[in-house]
């Protein structure tokens, strides 16, 4: 299996044995940085995705901590009422 531009151009050469040509290697060279470009967008993609998972979780908990909040307190005003109510 013949190895691809980006391949080749990833070795080491050392001679002028089997060298590919220089417009080949640069060539090569250009593909693996448009690659490694990719997978960095790719990256912060996943990245920005997950920084929106957690701010709508944090808001959804936020919203419930506020409800939950509201809740206790009406359910504190009616135990006294119901207090004062027998107390009388």
């Amino acid at each position: 299996m013949k190895d691809t531009l980006a391949d080749e151009s990833r070795r080491a050469w050392f001679s002028d044995r089997d060298k590919p040509p220089l417009d080949q290697l640069k060539f090569g060279c250009l593909q693996r940085i448009a690659d490694a470009t990719e997978a960095m967008a790719h990256e912060h993609r996943r990245l920005l995705a997950e920084r929106d998972r957690l701010q709508q979780w944090l808001d959804e908990e936020r919203a419930e901590r506020k409800r939950l909040e509201r809740s206790n307190r009406a359910l504190r005003a009616h135990i006294t009422r119901l207090r004062k109510k027998q107390a009388v």
